[in-house]
């Protein structure tokens, strides 16, 4: 069982994120929307990997979600088996 302290820590850490997720400027009409496109006079990349960003996180976002949380349970596996036995 959690014990009050660690609850309470956790609780302190909770309102915390909520409130800095609350305070961030997610780029709202006040503050200028935000865009993939260049701004004028600058220098367009000549790759893509602008363009492979704005599809990992709109065309295969789900994808891209799912292979997170399979590397997890592959990493947390890995040091499950890589773990040593202490001596009784």
């Amino acid at each position: 069982m959690v014990n009050a302290k660690t609850a309470i820590l956790m609780l302190v850490f909770l309102a915390a994120l909520i409130l800095f997720i609350a305070a961030t400027p997610w780029g709202g009409e006040e503050n200028g929307s935000y865009s993939f496109e260049p701004r004028e006079g600058a220098r367009t990349p000549e790759s893509g990997i602008g363009e492979i960003g704005v599809e990992i996180f709109t065309i295969y976002l789900f994808p891209f979600e799912v292979l997170s949380l399979v590397l997890l349970a592959a990493l947390i596996g890995a040091i499950y088996v890589a773990r040593k036995e202490l001596p009784r």
